[in-house]
């Protein structure tokens, strides 16, 4: 399993590398993740870039498929996605953000977080209940992406 999440990581930041739409990824997704930040207290940032990052800026076969641009594992619901996976199926884009930030919402370090604008502290915490196979790289990443993307 632990392989198989590093091998995703890396499909994922080659995506990443290559990718040259992260500003209009970032855009196309800002108000959701504003409101969502808003609703969650979770930086809009930091929702953004793990999106951009774990979904190869929307162009992974997980984000165009299932809709899922965090990576979450879960119920893939073949029936109506029509993919087999392990990744969770969202019936849309904005119920994935809004199942990431359930998610994080979800753990015991959230309490703590709620509404801090540290971003590189979201993502260590964060990248600390296990979200992350390489916790250190997949903070680092995501972190660039945000200074390149979101400030």
């Amino acid at each position: 399993m632990k392989k198989l999440t590093v091998v995703l990581f890396f499909s994922l930041y080659s995506y990443y590398c290559s990718s040259q739409s992260g500003t209009t990824y970032f855009a196309q997704y800002r108000n959701l993740a504003d409101s969502l930040s808003t609703a969650y207290g979770i930086p809009a940032c930091v929702i953004l870039g793990v999106a951009y990052l774990e979904s190869g800026g929307g162009t992974s076969v997980v984000a165009k498929k299932l809709n899922n641009h965090f990576g979450i594992v879960g119920n893939c619901n073949y029936a109506v996605s029509r993919h087999k996976s392990r990744y969770r199926y969202y019936s849309s884009i904005k119920d994935s953000y809004i199942g990431f930030c359930k998610l994080v919402a979800s753990k015991k370090m959230y309490a703590q977080m709620k509404g801090s604008p540290d971003c590189k502290l979201w993502l260590k915490k964060i990248a600390a209940t296990g979200y992350a196979a390489d916790a250190n790289r997949w903070t680092t990443h995501v972190n660039s992406t945000i200074k390149k993307y979101c400030q």
